[in-house]
């Protein structure tokens, strides 16, 4: 993690604090440590951000441009495409209660917490890279994906599979026929 993103909380200006990011996979992937990370692999992340306060409470206001790689869904050949979009985050100090002590409000499911006199942004970037991701990804609008017999890129070729193949559990209903 770079700790160009902890940002000191102490000597945090009044007017705020501008923060322009520049990443790629290898931070991406550091992000997650032992945990398993995204079945997608981040080609170029740019975040241009302001972290203001207001007492205790920090706001965090951005934008997020992101170039992703993952495979199609439908022919699963890789597929780049862009995410992103305007983000804000707000924080507050860590309450000193347990958790079992805790009950959150509507209001607090949309606050983050923080600890000390440093908060890091890398969570926090990390966080909107994966919450932009789409979670169908198609390589192109009208991809034909795999034949569901033989397993060629119908994209790419043709075969000569059945097309009228039908499920031997649903052969009977065949042979039913509605009257009118």
């Amino acid at each position: 993690m770079s700790d160009s993103l902890k940002i000191n909380l102490a000597i945090l200006p009044e007017e705020g604090l501008k923060v322009t990011f520049s990443e790629g996979n290898a931070w991406f992937q550091g992000c997650f440590g032992s945990v398993a990370p995204p079945e997608f692999s981040l080609v170029s992340a740019d975040v241009d951000c302001l972290v203001t306060r207001s007492g205790d409470t920090i706001y965090v206001r951005g934008d997020l441009k992101a170039q992703i790689c993952q495979e199609c869904s439908r022919c699963l050949e890789p597929a780049t495409f862009s995410a992103g979009g305007p983000f804000a985050y707000t924080l507050v100090p860590e309450k000193t209660e347990t958790a079992e002590d805790m009950e959150l409000s509507a209001e607090e499911l949309e606050t983050g917490c923080y600890r000390g006199d440093f908060i890091d942004l890398a969570p926090i970037f990390c966080e909107q890279i994966i919450l932009q991701a789409p979670m169908k990804v198609l390589c192109a609008l009208h991809c034909k994906g795999l034949c569901p017999h033989c397993g060629i890129n119908l994209n790419t070729g043709s075969c000569s599979c059945r097309s009228e193949a039908v499920d031997d559990r649903l052969a009977a209903l065949k042979k039913f026929r509605v009257r009118n």
